[in-house]
């Protein structure tokens, strides 16, 4: 009977996520064996008759997008879905990062520029340049049914392995470590206390802590403890954000910086993560080989300081600056490290922590951000297996960046109103100038590159939205 339930789950979630669009991957969720299960092919017109009195096929996730959104996506998804445009696309943004460029292709002194960054990409990934512009991109997200949007601050510092060299931004270079207070520090912490009076109710706080500067940046590469400033700033924003009931998120970022970033996200754990919730959240990136051994390690530190280990899970987004040798050989490798460590999560055990007369499984708050169909959907179908079944299984909520992968977040979304109640999901969205943010664009473009067929499939989905709408006026006339 079980299995009978989860089975029609996910056929409904295979249907929520359908749209007029081919799909490379339409293998969802798992059987009561744990196998993954492809849902049959109806022989009853698309209706179909359940406990959940689902009456027919739903329409496609993306009906809900706005109308100026969806073309907006759709020309981006145009250019990302095609490499021989994709490709000289990414060589200008890359080039756009570069510090010392002539006027015409500076986009902070070149206003035209930056206009021109601003309406075709920016406002694509960007919350906005200010708190006014930023509030008005969360509301639409919660008009759009979402439980709310993970903002970060844009300033942040990214060591590239392959060419040897820090890109800032143009953070200045303030290394006077006799000086009492770093105007590098002062200006992160007062754009992360300005993101945190934006937010609204359901919203979420992330941070890269290397958008500190050079002080800080230094000390986690030397593996020495933050600057006095920096340690005293972090327990400030853990305290606002505790006073607001927002999470904290701290963002995995180079691995030069890493295991001081870890760490730093440790200590506030010990210390705010309380009572089965966390407040604090460490992002642990699928793409490392050594991420199982690094969750291992924290799920220990959480089970013997009896704290709950706030745990979001992404894939990994520096790719192109990282050192080849510390990520997997290949993307199936990724994907089973992925699935592997959400899946362990959700069921309780990983390794031999929650292994019966080994060792407990500590309390866990899980975050899945991913764009991958497959992953996002079976995680959250095992989710809801473990629950109708009455199995042990922790608290996860769904999150995708801006602009990218709307047709999961809505097919999530959709699940929710088709069985009255759904997962938590949110978008994840940077605010900062265009030129704070031309990083992060870049790191965008390059994810859409890599993952050329998940592209292309969000591109049919929005074209056959688009014309779905450009068409219905003309079958009421």
């Amino acid at each position: 009977m079980a299995a009978l339930r989860h089975n029609l789950y996910a056929r409904t979630a295979y249907r929520a996520l359908s749209t007029q669009s081919s799909s490379r991957s339409n293998s969802l969720p798992l059987t009561a064996d744990g196998k993954f299960y492809t849902p049959p092919a109806s022989n009853d017109g698309g209706n179909t008759a359940s406990a959940n009195n689902v009456k027919a096929v739903p329409p496609s996730p993306l009906s809900a997008l706005p109308t100026g959104v969806l073309f907006r996506s759709l020309f981006i998804n145009s250019i990302s879905s095609r490499p021989f445009l994709l490709s000289p696309a990414i060589s200008v943004m890359s080039f756009l990062c570069q510090p010392n460029k002539s006027f015409l292709f500076d986009v902070n002194r070149n206003k035209l520029l930056a206009r021109l960054m601003k309406a075709v990409v920016y406002k694509q990934f960007c919350a906005g340049e200010s708190g006014t512009e930023v509030k008005e991109t969360l509301k639409q997200f919660k008009k759009m049914g979402f439980r709310g949007t993970i903002v970060t601050y844009a300033k942040e510092t990214v060591f590239d392995y392959n060419k040897n060299v820090v890109q800032d931004a143009g953070i200045e270079a303030f290394t006077d470590r006799a000086a009492n207070l770093c105007p590098n520090i002062e200006r992160w912490h007062n754009g992360v206390l300005e993101t945190i009076d934006m937010l609204g109710e359901g919203d979420q706080l992330a941070v890269k802590i290397t958008g500190a500067g050079p002080l800080v940046t230094d000390a986690l590469a030397a593996k020495e403890p933050l600057p006095k400033q920096m340690s005293d700033s972090l327990w400030t924003i853990s305290e606002r954000c505790k006073h607001r009931q927002v999470r904290l998120l701290i963002d995995a970022e180079s691995q030069l910086y890493q295991e001081g970033i870890l760490k730093a996200g440790l200590d506030l754990m010990k210390e705010y993560n309380r009572d089965g919730h966390a407040l604090i959240y460490n992002t642990y990136q699928a793409y490392l080989k050594s991420t199982p051994a690094t969750i291992e390690s924290h799920l220990s530190a959480a089970l013997d300081g009896k704290f709950t280990l706030g745990l979001k899970l992404v894939r990994g987004a520096y790719l192109a600056t990282e050192k080849r040798s510390l990520i997997h050989d290949t993307k199936m490798d990724t994907d089973n490290a992925y699935n592997a460590i959400a899946h362990g999560a959700l069921s309780k055990k990983f390794g031999p922590i929650g292994e019966e007369g080994v060792q407990s499984f500590p309390s866990v708050n899980l975050m899945l951000c991913g764009h991958n169909k497959q992953s996002v959907f079976t995680a959250h179908a095992l989710h809801q297996q473990r629950l109708q079944q009455g199995l042990p299984t922790v608290p996860v909520g769904f999150a995708q960046l801006q602009g990218m992968s709307d047709q999961i977040s809505f097919g999530l979304l959709q699940l929710g109103k088709l069985h009255g109640s759904g997962p938590e999901v949110y978008k994840c969205s940077t605010w900062g100038t265009v030129v704070e943010c031309l990083g992060y664009l870049t790191r965008r473009a390059l994810e859409n590159r890599d993952a050329a067929g998940r592209t292309v499939d969000e591109y049919k989905a929005l074209k056959a939205e688009a014309k779905r709408r450009l068409l219905s006026p003309m079958s009421r006339s």
